[in-house]
């Protein structure tokens, strides 16, 4: 059964359809372009999903539009004007340029880039479709000329958005981090010169020399493009260049974490020696522009945009654009029948062109990555507003906040919740909970002061790899051992995994900022900014803390289930009401020692917990329970795949990306390795 749609309809919506969907395909590409870096500084999830439908959407607009061309070109009864065949022939080829996309956005995720064949086998697919469009139109075509200028520019701009998704792609980024091949000394000539060595007579001493000074070549060039800086590289004088260029150093020497590679003993002392004489300030300062350079390489054109062969491309498709604008122009003198529309949609097509290509060059002129290749004389050039725009903030500068306790009670009505959970829906509903009940705080200078200075400390005592990887596997028993009280409560962190520990103590956080009286201390407000932080990253981003949650899930579901059986048995819907009448239960015993092993759930050994923090001086129990947060949360920083950690600024950052790049920096990661000291040994002859 046909739907009943009127004639003059249907008519009218074969005329436009195509032209309507080329001015959504131009209007994505304009939004794309000038909304696209914003996913960068904003977590947002009105921003993020607005950029993830003009990204889907734009490629599907550009493809279905050179079908419809194709098929209007086929079949003269839905457009009988013969003179719109041709210009339709044109807009094909813009099709090709906008199915390249804007040099702000070539993959929305990191899983994009993994897919650079599919988008090839579609730029040859989408390539014959236009010139078969293109050829349909000969020989009486008299805009043979700018339809096959832009032809080409659409040809250079797609293969860039390819190259860009193959550059990115795991396989082919990591490559780029090796060091160039070394096979070392012609071994002919370093027989020769052992076995004359051999014939001299106390010359073990020079041997050595010899043999120490090979091997210090060899170590030293195992990164060239690491360039070595130590406590002295900032000072009062420094400028924002001087930032770049080392951050854009480390960057491409820790870039190799992001796809598993192990980074050098060497490299380890290196960014260790320079991140213990900074501030606060000045390494996060760094690290943004770290995460800056590593979203640009993965989800933009810049790899293409910033090499020779590149600007040579966009020098050729500049004057290309520029060329089909004046033909196109000439071309209207010999065959005016086209109509007004057309006319106007064509020129908006090849200005929106020009626009997009000058507004990319003038970006990338004067972009970081143009001044940290300047020679320092001609930095001083460089106009101060510039600058300044290069120190605007590069991430959200935010954290999301969760609690257990608002989780549990923000599941009403029952019944809607109930229905969703028979319809096997439930998880979507609690995905629109999260997003509508949690709330998000500034990351202070205080808490970033107060992780890089606790951070410092531990690389600070863990001077080899060794302690390095002692220092990452602490989850809280060395906050603990800095504490009075630590034989009570060894047990929350001893007897539980991973999860349980942070379901417990985020529990006992609640409770004790809730219910107890006390001014807001640093400390007591960094504990609240973690406890919920982590809590939100458990339920919203729980891939961010896989390798350490193991079965979560039971643990959470049950501590869930009775927290709501609670609520519903004194019929509480108050959050501070709550946390007052968890604290008032009496637990003289173990949640384990009275109830066995039949439920997971930690509600009541987290009120024992709280019970025992209450008893504490206040001083001592918020510096215990900030040192405590202070490992678990970087326990996960330092435990997530690295991987994961680069999905993350193209979301608008996570604190908890920041935390795991500065461990690095500070010798406490794991992918580094001990490089044997081949020095002072000798080579033994084959026996």
């Amino acid at each position: 059964m046909e739907l009943p749609i009127p004639n003059k309809l249907k008519k009218l919506w074969d005329i436009w359809d195509l032209r309507v969907c080329i001015l959504i395909s131009l209007f994505l590409q304009v939004f794309l372009l000038l909304v696209a870096p914003f996913r960068q500084t904003t977590s947002r999830t009105f921003v993020i999903m607005s950029i993830w439908s003009a990204y889907l959407l734009a490629d599907w607009v550009a493809a279905v539009s050179i079908g419809l061309i194709t098929k209007s070109q086929t079949d003269h009864s839905l457009d009988p004007h013969t003179e719109n065949l041709h210009i339709f022939a044109f807009w094909a080829s813009f099709l090709l340029i906008h199915l390249g996309g804007p040099d702000s956005i070539t993959s929305f995720s990191i899983e994009d880039n993994e897919l650079w064949l599919r988008h090839l086998f579609s730029l040859i697919l989408q390539v014959v479709a236009v010139a078969y469009s293109f050829f349909l139109t000969l020989p009486k075509n008299n805009l043979q000329l700018p339809t096959m200028l832009v032809f080409f520019v659409g040809i250079i701009k797609f293969s860039e958005r390819i190259a860009a998704l193959y550059l990115a792609s795991l396989d082919r980024f990591g490559s780029t981090v090796l060091p160039e091949p070394n096979p070392g000394p012609d071994y002919r000539d370093a027989v020769a010169t052992y076995a004359a060595s051999m014939g001299l007579m106390d010359q073990a001493s020079e041997i050595t020399m010899t043999t120490t000074t090979t091997m210090t070549n060899v170590g030293n060039s195992l990164n060239p493009k690491f360039a070595i800086v130590d406590e002295k590289v900032f000072s009062e004088s420094s400028d924002e260049t001087k930032f770049l260029q080392v951050a854009h150093s480390l960057f491409e020497t820790f870039k190799g974490l992001i796809v598993g590679f192990l980074l050098s003993s060497k490299d380890r002392e290196s960014s260790r020696n320079t991140f213990l004489h900074l501030e606060a300030s000045e390494a996060f300062r760094l690290m943004e522009y770290e995460l800056s350079f590593m979203y640009q390489l993965l989800h933009t054109k810049v790899v293409m945009m910033r090499c020779v062969f590149g600007y040579i491309l966009r020098i050729i498709s500049f004057c290309f654009l520029i060329g089909a604008l004046i033909s196109f122009s000439f071309s209207l003198v010999d065959d005016p029948k086209f109509s007004k529309f057309s006319i106007y949609l064509t020129y908006s097509l090849l200005v929106v062109a020009i626009f997009l290509d000058i507004f990319s060059g003038l970006k990338l002129i004067f972009s970081k990555w143009t001044i940290i290749f300047l020679k320092d004389g001609w930095i001083e050039y460089i106009p101060q507003r510039v600058l300044k725009y290069l120190k605007r903030e590069r991430w959200s500068g935010s954290m999301s906040q969760y609690n257990v306790i608002g989780y549990c009670l923000d599941e009403r009505p029952k019944w809607l919740y109930s229905l969703f959970s028979y319809l096997h829906l439930k998880g979507f509903l609690e995905t629109m909970k999260i997003l509508r009940h949690s709330s998000s705080e500034t990351v202070t200078e205080k808490l970033k002061s107060f992780i890089f200075n606790e951070l410092k400390i531990k690389s600070q005592t863990a001077s080899t790899l060794r302690d390095a990887i002692e220092a990452c596997s602490q989850r809280g028993e060395w906050a603990l051992l800095r504490a009075p009280s630590y034989i009570k409560l060894k047990w929350s962190i001893g007897e539980f995994q991973y999860a349980e520990s942070l379901l417990l103590w985020h529990l006992a956080t609640e409770l004790c900022y809730s219910t107890i009286k006390e001014d807001d201390s640093n400390e007591r407000t960094i504990c609240k900014l973690l406890s919920d932080y982590m809590f939100y990253l458990l339920v919203a981003k729980p891939t961010m803390l896989a390798p350490v949650l193991g079965n979560w899930q039971v643990v959470f579901r049950d501590t869930c289930a009775e927290a709501n059986r609670f609520f519903d048995e004194f019929s509480i819907s108050d959050q501070k009401q709550v946390c007052e009448m968890l604290i008032s239960v009496e637990t003289n015993f173990r949640a384990t020692t009275v109830k066995g092993n039949r439920s997971k759930s930690v509600l009541f050994d987290a009120c024992v917990l709280a019970h025992q923090l209450q008893n504490m001086n206040w001083q001592e129990r918020w510096k215990v329970m900030v040192l405590v947060w202070t490992e678990l949360f970087c326990y996960a920083a330092i435990n997530c795949r690295p991987i994961v950690h680069a999905q993350q600024p193209s979301r608008g950052g996570e604190f908890l990306t920041f935390t795991w790049l500065l461990m690095n920096h500070l010798g406490l990661g794991t992918q580094f390795y001990e490089q044997e000291q081949q020095a002072g040994k000798k080579f033994m002859p084959i026996m």
